[in-house]
């Protein structure tokens, strides 16, 4: 992967009851020219065993989300 940025949260987001701890971003291709993507990967805790949301899984109360951008860069 190229240009891996890794950016600290550690901030409790008092809408979703749940604490940001960190978000790992990236870029495949050349963003914008329709090919190309960014992406980012958010770690967060949920105080749930398991729970699933529109693309936000939550195991052990580990809270993953995924999302890619074609048309410009995650900051």
């Amino acid at each position: 992967m190229r240009n891996l940025r890794v950016k600290r949260v550690f901030r409790y987001d008092d809408s979703q009851k749940h604490v940001r701890l960190f978000r790992l971003m990236w870029e495949r291709g050349t963003v914008g020219d329709g090919k190309g993507y960014s992406a980012k990967l958010a770690v967060g805790l949920l105080p749930k065993l398991f729970h699933y949301d529109d693309g936000r899984l939550t195991i052990f109360g580990l809270r993953i989300h995924y999302a890619r951008s074609y048309g410009g860069i995650f900051a």
